[in-house]
């Protein structure tokens, strides 16, 4: 049975504005029609809803996450509208202080709530490179790499508006990652929490997605694999907690530094659907 989706991959806009209403970007239109040919949460007979269709009448609708404006252009569109989380709490749990308040794994990783505390963060290694991460930062948008002994004035204004317009900002060294993958999971309305396989990606400089994989055997180590293991049933049974229900994935990846490598086994927490989810869940 086909399926009517909205691909509102920008939904973190959405989040970030508060629940305000909400217009995508012609830019963010024209990226979901070049990608509908490479998702693989979609079937071949699955519809795909823009704003204004009204071609999906019955069908069961399905957002990619479910947010105010999603769930209103299934409406629009006659598609069977589903059961989902309420904002207040897709926002918590989108945002970054969630994750961040799971646990840190990056040496010297904090979350900032003034321009003050970020430049203090920033001047304990003038030299050091931090990236910068706004609550609702996503495919490489929302975040700046900053260096204190080099901030230009472009960058000073960045932090002051993230402050002015946010509630923090997530900060952690800068590292040189070698190796990124995942681990996706479903989350039932009654509570049940469903795993796929592991999945390895690529990812751009700016940590936007390329593509996804299963991962191959001995491609994670066996410390790597518990690890990532342990971080998403954290993560799973934390936003089970908040109230959540649907999809979801956690990224981690591997780094390296004059020591050797690390792992970082939850850099992002996405209570939605990702790139990568039908690969690990075999959808």
């Amino acid at each position: 049975m086909p399926r009517a989706w909205v691909l509102n991959l920008d939904a973190e806009d959405e989040l970030a504005e508060g629940g305000r209403a909400h217009t995508p970007a012609v830019a963010i239109i024209e990226r979901v029609q070049r990608l509908i040919p490479t998702l693989s949460v979609l079937a071949p007979d699955d519809v795909v809803v823009f704003p204004g269709d009204k071609r999906a009448d019955g069908l069961e609708g399905v957002a990619w996450s479910p947010t105010r404006w999603a769930l209103a252009q299934l409406e629009k569109a006659g598609a069977r509208v589903p059961r989902a989380p309420s904002m207040d709490v897709l926002r918590r749990v989108n945002h970054r202080r969630f994750s961040h308040d799971l646990g840190t794994f990056l040496p010297g990783a904090a979350y900032v709530t003034s321009a003050v505390d970020l430049l203090r963060h920033l001047e304990t290694d003038r030299n050091a490179w931090w990236v910068a991460k706004r609550p609702f930062a996503y495919a490489g948008r929302g975040r700046k790499r900053l260096r204190f002994a080099q901030l230009n004035d472009s960058e000073r204004s960045w932090i002051d508006a993230s402050f002015r317009d946010g509630d923090g900002v997530q900060l952690e060294p800068w590292v040189n990652r070698v190796a990124d993958c995942a681990l996706h999971g479903e989350i039932s309305e009654s509570g049940e929490i469903a795993f796929g396989e592991l999945t390895v990606q690529e990812v751009d400089q700016f940590g936007a997605w390329l593509v996804s994989r299963r991962a191959e055997v001995g491609e994670l180590s066996n410390f790597e694999i518990d690890e990532l293991t342990r971080e998403a049933t954290r993560t799973g049974d934390a936003l089970k907690a908040a109230g959540y229900f649907g999809p979801f994935g956690i990224d981690a990846y591997r780094w390296a530094d004059s020591r050797g490598t690390h792992f970082q086994p939850r850099s992002e927490i996405n209570a939605r659907y990702s790139m990568g989810w039908a690969v690990g869940m075999k959808r």
